[in-house]
């Protein structure tokens, strides 16, 4: 057997492998920002503060969705609980839906760069964050899950019948055959 039909089939959408990317890079531009901000008020500009404020959002968007999960673990699937029902209105700023203000927020720092060329780097990273969140538009499935950190399984769904070798494990995805082509999505 090749190396080649030992590799496994990675299941979901083509756009799955985006969004750790996607947290990945904003945390990153987030702290680069805050740099800017650090930096440009040290010269003596108020913008600073702005762009320091900007900052924080922005990591505060880009680590969302682990305070999501966090409150799904204290509280379950209690729909009645007021403070997930106050955290459900952060659902609404996540995914594409972003990438307007980082855009603004990214041209503003290349068009007000106070003397720092480290602006213009901000800047053009906050923008490819933008497009990097844009291509969120182009889903494959119609799931449109945002917050999760683990892929979800309906177990209602799974057949545990007389068909399973070994008693105890159940079988989630589609057996792969040797002799079926192999791809990798991302």
């Amino acid at each position: 057997m090749s190396h080649f039909q030992r590799r496994r089939r990675q299941f979901g959408e083509p756009c799955d492998c985006l969004k750790p990317l996607i947290r990945i890079f904003g945390i990153m531009t987030a702290f680069v920002i805050c740099g800017v901000g650090v930096d440009v008020y040290l010269h003596g500009y108020q913008a600073g503060l702005f762009i320091l404020i900007s900052s924080i959002i922005i990591l505060f968007f880009e680590v969302k969705w682990v305070i999501t999960l966090f409150l799904q673990l204290i509280f379950g699937n209690d729909n009645y609980s007021k403070c997930l029902r106050c955290w459900a209105f952060c659902k609404c700023f996540g995914s594409w839906r972003l990438s307007l203000p980082y855009m603004a927020i990214g041209t503003t720092l290349m068009v007000w760069p106070h003397n720092l060329w480290l602006s213009h780097v901000a800047g053009i990273l906050l923008i490819l964050l933008a497009v990097l969140r844009l291509c969120l538009v182009f889903r494959f499935s119609s799931n449109s899950k945002d917050e999760g950190l683990l892929p979800q399984c309906d177990f209602e769904k799974i057949d545990s019948g007389p068909d399973i070798a070994e008693e105890g494990f159940v079988e989630i995805g589609p057996c792969l055959d040797e002799d079926e082509a192999l791809d990798d999505v991302c």
